[in-house]
């Protein structure tokens, strides 16, 4: 246990399945006494630190630390064609990346399979809950609008990605402002040298999040760490708008009853509150 404890916070270069599966049944003799790796409790989630406009050449961004997973996102916006079925809407596109220095096991190249998945859930529930306004990002219907890329780049994965990535998306879109847009002979570009004080159109009633738990023998854990993630049955991304769901995504092959998903929902209700009062509160 020593050993991989060392390993770990070297930010483990090799761990044998051996030493992986004992620190597994360590991890599950915790949470089945109702404690965990770091001393939280079960529904504890760990301290968030929100810093807006962290990238002071994109239009907006935002750095975020949950823990020790820490995460920055950044966004760039352009003017582009609507696609020809939804001529009077706005498009945004949501892609993340595990920078090398994130964990040891991660390599240089195009985003894997976990990073393409969890830029999905990120995408699906903001898109679901509708907070960007994208019928406000159009600039000549069926002609020119505002196409926002969101990238999220993860710089330690110490685990919860999902909640730690919509975090600091949720903040660079709240910090975004629209660059000078120029116009010569009906077609469009943007200055990108000079921001306005116009604010992407959001939908501020609307505001979403992501609660995340890990199935750990019979018990759930919000926002887990890196550890209990290895450790689980099942992974469980709840995202919300209110009190409304509009994402849902389950992961690893784990099973779950209706009662413990209705436990899992007010939880994620309650947690849902309390984290976007941090994010409004952090960039006012």
């Amino acid at each position: 246990m020593k050993l991989y404890l060392k390993l770990y916070l070297d930010k483990r270069l090799m761990i044998d399945q051996g030493t992986f599966e004992y620190t597994s049944k360590f991890i599950r003799s915790l949470v089945e006494r109702e404690e965990r790796f770091d001393g939280r409790k079960l529904n504890e989630y760990r301290t968030i630190k929100i810093i807006p406009n962290y990238i002071k050449n994109a239009e907006g961004s935002c750095y975020v630390e949950l823990g020790n997973t820490k995460v920055i996102t950044g966004i760039k916006l352009e003017v582009d064609k609507p696609f020809p079925d939804t001529p009077n809407k706005g498009i945004f596109i949501v892609s993340l990346e595990f920078l090398p220095s994130s964990f040891p096991t991660v390599e240089a190249g195009p985003p894997g399979p976990e990073a393409i998945e969890i830029a999905r859930v990120i995408d699906k529930i903001i898109r679901e809950s509708r907070f960007i306004d994208l019928e406000n990002m159009v600039i000549e219907e069926g002609q020119h609008v505002w196409l926002a890329f969101i990238d999220i780049y993860v710089m330690n994965d110490d685990g919860n990605i999902v909640d730690a990535g919509m975090l600091s998306t949720l903040g660079a879109l709240l910090t975004t402002r629209l660059p000078e847009l120029v116009e010569n002979n009906g077609e469009y570009s943007v200055n990108p040298e000079i921001k306005t004080n116009k604010k992407l159109p959001l939908n501020m009633n609307n505001i979403p999040s992501s609660v995340s738990f890990a199935k750990i023998g019979n018990k759930y854990v919000v926002d887990p760490i890196k550890l209990e993630e290895e450790s689980a049955e099942l992974l469980i991304h709840i995202g919300l708008a209110d009190k409304n769901i509009h994402g849902l995504q389950t992961r690893k092959s784990g099973t779950i009853t209706e009662n413990e998903f209705l436990d899992l929902v007010n939880i994620s209700e309650d947690m849902h509150k309390k984290i976007k009062k941090i994010l409004l509160n952090s960039v006012k």
